[in-house]
């Protein structure tokens, strides 16, 4: 006999009309924040990759040869701190793109204990068709928002954010 079994049984006007609205973990409910913000960012993510795809891309690999194309010479630990991945992500991430020729690491000429990373010509020229068509992927998925609420949310976001990221202050004893 099944544990369920021995549950009473509902008549069909006892049950509940409207479950209760999930999340992305059981215990959220899509209209918590932070399952908002971060559903927000999964569907973002997936509209990029989506427009990457046919370059042969990842959003990851797309966002690094934009940094490198702007900031030629970065280095693992730069690659870390802007993409917010680990060590081994970035090491990967770098040694696969290596070897499709998109990029090249050279020891640092002030400290060779470091490798700086440059696009190759290939790599600038992906890079320069990746600004193209992300920005046609985020113009599409910006045009549900007018101006002022474009504005009102980067400030909310920022906002948040900062609260998020600030260590809470410990009380001073008296």
């Amino acid at each position: 006999m099944h544990q369920a079994d021995n549950l009473p049984k509902q008549h069909p006007d006892q049950r509940q009309e409207h479950p209760r609205p999930r999340g992305i973990l059981p215990w959220e409910s899509e209209e918590q924040i932070g399952s908002l913000l971060k559903l927000t960012s999964m569907s973002m993510r997936k509209r990029i990759e989506k427009a990457l795809r046919p370059l042969g891309l990842t959003q990851q690999q797309g966002m690094t040869l934009r940094i490198l194309l702007h900031n030629p010479g970065s280095t693992h630990s730069d690659l870390e701190r802007i993409l917010r991945i680990e060590k081994p992500s970035v090491t990967n991430l770098v040694s696969v793109m290596e070897r499709r020729g998109w990029l090249v690491r050279k020891k640092d000429v002030q400290d060779a204990r470091f490798k700086q990373i440059y696009l190759t010509p290939e790599g600038q020229e992906l890079a320069g068709q990746i600004a193209e068509t992300v920005d046609q992927a985020k113009t599409r998925m910006m045009e549900a928002l007018s101006q002022e609420e474009m504005l009102l949310l980067k400030n909310l976001l920022k906002k948040l954010r900062k609260a998020w990221e600030e260590e809470p202050q410990e009380e001073q004893e008296p």
